[in-house]
């Protein structure tokens, strides 16, 4: 929690911060040290730099066959790469993911779990 804290005061005036939704906070206490906003609401919020790599792709793990895809923003990306195992991206985590992207192929070169599978 002291992440979340020291994130809000950053973001400015703690009094007219508001307060984040549980599954917000929770999330956002696993992005300590990255450049993170929270929305004005409190339910959503927005990694705009991870260790000074750039903003991810956030999204939702899916497994179709052998592959592992990632869901976000509308869009689904081939998941490649080291990483793109289910033990590390285990399809229904919500992930953020860096690398590179050639079409609907992101070969994931870094990789952070955000939420497991909502039950």
């Amino acid at each position: 929690m002291t992440a979340l804290i020291t994130l809000l005061v950053l973001l400015g005036n703690p009094a007219s911060t508001p307060t984040p939704s549980p599954d917000v906070a929770t999330e956002v206490s696993r992005l300590e040290g990255h450049d993170v906003v929270i929305a004005a609401d409190g339910r959503s919020y927005a990694i705009r730099n991870v260790a000074n790599e750039g903003k991810p792709l956030v999204g939702v793990v899916e497994l179709r066959g052998t592959q592992l895809w990632l869901r976000s923003g509308g869009k689904r990306y081939r998941l490649t790469g080291p990483l793109a195992i289910p033990r590390i991206a285990g399809p229904r985590y919500k992930v953020w993911v860096l690398g590179a992207l050639n079409g609907d192929v992101l070969h994931a070169r870094r990789l952070g779990i955000l939420a497991p599978p909502r039950r």
